[in-house]
């Protein structure tokens, strides 16, 4: 992944994992002072947990019956 911002003193940043990037906003954070350490961390987690859940209970291919007639369980 390669990102650009010619406002930026390095102009390119590539990373070859999406965590890598993660990692640099969070010092990026920390050395402004906008967050601390932890903070970031935990919400770093928490996104993770949150994304995991979505994809496990609503992302589902199209026409998976399975996934219609859990949720039509749910409502009833």
């Amino acid at each position: 992944m390669t990102t650009t911002n010619p406002n930026a003193a390095q102009k390119t940043r590539t990373f070859t994992r999406l965590s890598q990037a993660e990692k640099e906003v969070i010092n990026a954070r920390v050395y402004v002072g906008i967050r601390y350490r932890n903070s970031d961390r935990t919400a770093r987690v928490q996104g993770l947990r949150v994304a995991n859940w979505v994809f496990k209970n609503y992302f589902r291919p199209v026409g998976d019956l399975r996934f219609w007639a859990q949720q039509e369980g749910v409502q009833e």
